[in-house]
């Protein structure tokens, strides 16, 4: 009984692949194909219209027209700002852009996407404003502040375009990568610092003084320059107007230090590229003379944990080595100010006065 048991049971055992091989020839389809890659992720806009951190960026794309550009072939790096970073320049709902010029939110568009597929693992460690083409035909600035020298175990990895953080890297799309920024990229295109400056009237006061000084024109060369721009209602706060600046004596004041302070000559910095120069080479500020005059100009800056956001600070200070006078200075603690990017140069708005006119006697 029990070898008449085993006989049977070695017997099915044998029908086992061949009642397999016949129910896998009953389901074939010739038509069968194997998921290609990315077939079930969203192409760009499709992607962003139905992510809710990024209506605001939607709504910008649809009023420029530019959804099926971005539902294109590419492949594209997407820098999408989120919609807190709309929302620090003052623009909460879809609606605010029908108020806008539908060229100038494409051209804004554009700069924001890349005409290639950017992976964070693309971009050099350690690297400083490394630049990648635009479908606007421009240039982004990338730096990667990767680790200190000598401490690569605990990398920062803080990756910024134009001064802008990335809080969210490498989102696949279909047609490209998305990387989520904290901050509106700000360019002006064909333009100089001097002409942001001569464009915007909350600066007039300041560009007074750099006119009586004689450090106006220079802004309109090739540069590159860094400026610390303060608004018409810091110089008010402290009872100074444009009719006061113009009544000052030149051969008494020093305007270099007065005015030419704010302005860091032959250098084009990002608020965060002083930043990663603190972790990648130990920097803690920027420190550099005044052009043309014996006084330092001393920049540094501080990022959030939370938020990614950078800010500043900035003063004057006699001898670099103590003992120095070192002045309050001035900070720049409204990121969204910042970086506004031009042809030769980049301008932040600072919230204060470096020096007062009393402190600038020669």
């Amino acid at each position: 009984m029990l070898m008449k048991r085993k006989k049977f049971i070695k017997n099915i055992l044998l029908l086992i692949p061949a009642f397999m091989l016949m129910l896998l020839n009953s389901c074939k389809h010739d038509d069968l194909q194997i998921t290609k890659e990315n077939e079930n992720l969203r192409l760009g806009a499709d992607f962003i219209r139905n992510n809710y951190d990024m209506t605001l960026f939607y709504a910008a794309i649809q009023k420029a027209g530019m959804a099926d550009v971005l539902n294109g072939q590419g492949p594209f790096t997407i820098l999408v700002p989120s919609n807190s970073a709309f929302q620090q320049l003052g623009i909460t709902k879809p609606s605010d852009f029908d108020k806008m010029n539908s060229d100038s939110l494409k051209g804004m568009i554009q700069r924001h996407v890349l005409t290639q597929r950017l992976l964070f693992s693309d971009i050099p460690v350690n690297g400083v404003d490394i630049r990648y083409q635009t479908l606007a035909g421009t240039e982004v600035y990338a730096s990667l502040a990767g680790y200190i020298p000598g401490n690569s175990q605990y990398p920062a990895n803080n990756l910024y375009f134009n001064g802008s953080s990335v809080t969210r890297k490498d989102v696949n799309i279909a047609n490209g990568i998305i990387q989520v920024i904290n901050k509106v990229m700000k360019y002006t295109p064909r333009s100089t610092v001097q002409d942001w400056l001569a464009s915007r009237p909350q600066y007039s006061i300041f560009v007074s003084g750099l006119k009586k000084f004689g450090l106006w024109s220079q802004l309109n060369t090739t540069g590159p320059f860094t400026v610390f721009a303060p608004q018409n209602n810091v110089f008010e706060a402290q009872n100074i107007t444009a009719a006061s600046i113009m009544a000052l004596d030149t051969a008494v004041y020093s305007g270099r230090r007065l005015f030419g302070g704010y302005i860091i000559n032959k250098k084009h910095y990002f608020i965060s590229d002083i930043n990663v120069f603190y972790i990648i080479n130990s920097e803690p500020a920027y420190v550099g003379h005044i052009t043309g005059d014996s006084w330092y100009q001393v920049v540094s800056t501080t990022r959030d944990y939370f938020t990614a956001d950078v800010t500043y600070s900035m003063n004057l200070r006699t001898p670099i080595n103590y003992p120095y006078d070192n002045y309050p200075g001035a900070a720049g603690l409204l990121p969204a100010l910042t970086d506004n990017l031009t042809d030769n140069g980049l301008v932040h708005d600072i919230q204060g006065l470096l020096l007062l006119p009393v402190q600038a006697l020669k």
